[in-house]
């Protein structure tokens, strides 16, 4: 079997071919040219056969590590010319648009953040703090999904912070789905009311409950004309736990 071949077999990559594979002392850099003649343009759906120039440079992404080699994809891309985006770059099946790293290696940082802090990713697969903030941006920008505020009936409503309580996150839960449906910077009336302009009057009137702690700011932004004020307001369990732990003195 050739190494192309072997290459191809292995990283499974879509819509491409292995040209060449080059083993460097801490890096092997594999060679692709994607199959398909049609260009695409990476912001949009519009497509052409149409070719404006040749990328004068060769575009590069860094894919998963193979042991202890990184491994770099290499490709010859052309360029088009969008209706609504001008003379841009191609865009390649493996990557998204904007990228340095393939699709794989977005979804693994990703993933690897909801299991350990920052710092270990970044020492775990060998790039910077920014870079694993930029690839969260990107993974949640493309996989969002566009339905999460709907269905909505009972929600909860919590702050988190970083920084040694610095700065602050609005996080909101749906409690039926089990999941995070929302965030924002900040702990006020103001951050939530964020999200219930990004809900709609509509949506709104449906929420049957909101649990939340027992400061004013939330309060204020829940019950306010055309947020959700039908809604039963109930304390978290955390807060109540500890209020019943305070001595009445306190």
């Amino acid at each position: 079997m050739r190494v192309t071949t072997a290459f191809k077999r292995l990283m499974r990559l879509e819509g491409v071919n292995v040209t060449a594979v080059d083993f460097l002392a801490s890096m092997v850099v594999v060679s692709v040219a994607l199959r398909r003649r049609r260009l695409v343009c990476p912001h949009c759906a519009y497509k052409t056969s149409s070719r404006y120039d040749m990328r004068p440079v060769s575009s590069r992404w860094r894919h998963l590590d193979l042991g202890v080699w990184r491994v770099e994809l290499r490709a010859d891309l052309r360029r088009l010319r969008c209706p609504d985006h001008g003379v841009v770059t191609e865009a390649v099946p493996f990557a998204r648009p904007g990228a340095n790293l393939t699709r794989d290696f977005d979804d693994l940082v990703a993933w690897l953040c909801t299991r350990m802090d920052k710092t270990a990713i970044c020492r775990l697969v060998r790039v910077s703090w920014r870079t694993v903030g930029r690839v969260c941006e990107r993974v949640v920008d493309s996989e969002l999904d566009p339905d999460r505020l709907d269905g909505l009936f009972r929600l909860g409503v919590d702050e988190i912070s970083w920084r040694k309580h610095n700065k602050y996150l609005t996080l909101v839960v749906d409690h039926d789905r089990g999941k995070v449906i929302w965030g924002a910077k900040g702990r006020d009336s103001k951050t939530l009311d964020q999200f219930f302009d990004e809900l709609g009057e509509e949506r709104s009137a449906c929420i049957e409950a909101v649990s939340m702690d027992l400061g004013p700011a939330y309060l204020k932004s829940v019950t306010a004309e055309g947020h959700a004020p039908q809604a039963v307001v109930c304390a978290d369990p955390f807060h109540l736990v500890k209020l019943v732990g305070e001595p009445a003195w306190v």
